[in-house]
């Protein structure tokens, strides 16, 4: 009798598993590559760290382009968070 009162549970979330729309395979896929993006983030971040940990001075050329991607990150950042 126990089972019989559990079978119904059980299919409606076997269904559910099978019937997953398309949208959210598109967004497993979008949080992969999220998350990929981020990990490359943090290691370039990680790399920079180091990089100034060793207190090389950085050239004018290279403290402009950093200066440049700290700008636009914070830009896009800051559009993100109002969306």
């Amino acid at each position: 009798m126990d089972e019989i009162k559990r079978w119904p549970k059980a299919h409606i979330a076997g269904e559910t598993m099978l019937a997953q729309p398309a949208r959210e395979a598109a967004d497993t896929k979008d949080h992969k590559e999220t998350g990929h993006a981020l990990r490359e983030f943090w290691k370039s971040t990680v790399a920079l760290r180091n990089v100034l940990d060793q207190g090389r001075s950085l050239s004018d050329p290279e403290l402009c382009l950093l200066e440049n991607h700290f700008h636009v990150l914070q830009m896009t950042y800051l559009l993100w968070k109002r969306c």
